[in-house]
């Protein structure tokens, strides 16, 4: 199954890859559908409805589905993060599959904070507190309720990674919080990532460094709005991310912004605490998930 996708959420669940994204391919970023995609393998996927923006009541068509996320919460259920009209909506389901049930208000209004309200996500600290991610323009960040559907505003707080645009990811390793995030334009070929380390969620954060950028040489630009996923009982670390898809024919070549493809790489840890940096390869990673993992 061949489709344009982009901002992806790779998560796993009960052994299997579930990936949630943006279904790509029109002008304008205007699809008004979530998909779920499924895989064992990354490389053979399944796909199944997961939201129908005609469905959430406070959607008034004026912005398109973009940029989705999940998190299992405390009480097993599967809350679901979406992007329409500028807002942030919620969605819930008992399953991973879905399809989802959207919350009657967004979780987060337009211009209730200092940024254009855009890509959610969600870092799980390993005390089991659970915060909720977003921005463009300036990275926000708050701790979530147990059931991930409410979160105190009062407590949240921002800032601006490097020249930080969008897409603010978070995970922790030994010890080690990872701040990673998208700068530029999606449209631009120099799209690209970006990360900073810290002791502290709180910082302070170290100097920016380059985690994924374009190969001009490889015809693959744009490399950017990415998250990154643990295969649970192992120190293997997956990252998903978009890029360009590249259409010699038609009229997207080099890309446009609203044809991408979403690939996955091996993310590895340098001793040194540092990410050692993604090179964009033509196609795309494979690992097969195990049964004891």
């Amino acid at each position: 199954m061949k489709r344009y996708c982009s901002d992806p959420n790779l998560a796993i669940f009960d052994n299997r890859y579930f990936l949630y994204c943006t279904d790509d391919g029109l002008d304008e970023w205007s699809s008004t559908t979530f998909s779920v995609y499924v895989s064992d393998d990354l490389a053979s996927w399944q796909r199944y409805p997961a939201l129908d923006l005609y469905d959430v009541p406070w959607w008034k068509g004026e912005g398109g589905a973009w940029a989705p996320s999940i998190v299992r919460n405390a009480d097993g259920q599967y809350v679901f993060f979406f992007v329409a009209d500028s807002q942030i909506g919620a969605a819930v389901a008992n399953s991973p599959y879905g399809p989802f049930s959207p919350f009657p208000e967004p979780l987060v209004r337009q211009g209730t904070f200092n940024c254009h309200t855009i890509d959610p996500g969600v870092f799980m600290d390993d005390d089991g507190t659970s915060y909720f991610l977003w921005g463009n323009g300036r990275a926000w960040i708050a701790p979530f309720s147990d059931d991930c559907t409410t979160f105190d505003a009062s407590q949240a707080f921002s800032w601006i990674p490097g020249n930080f645009r969008e897409a603010i990811w978070i995970h922790k390793r030994k010890g080690i919080y990872y701040a990673s995030w998208s700068e530029n334009d999606t449209r631009d070929p120099k799209y690209c990532v970006k990360y900073s380390s810290a002791t502290s969620l709180d910082g302070p954060w170290s100097k920016p460094r380059i985690l994924v950028q374009q190969d001009p040489t490889l015809h693959l630009y744009g490399t950017g709005h990415h998250n990154i996923v643990n295969i649970p009982g192992t120190d293997e670390w997956i990252i998903a991310y978009h890029r360009f898809a590249f259409h010699p024919n038609g009229r997207w070549i080099g890309g446009d912004g609203c044809h991408r493809e979403v690939v996955f790489a091996p993310l590895h840890h340098l001793p040194d605490g540092s990410l050692e940096e993604i090179h964009p390869q033509v196609g795309s990673y494979a690992r097969l998930l195990l049964e004891n993992q």
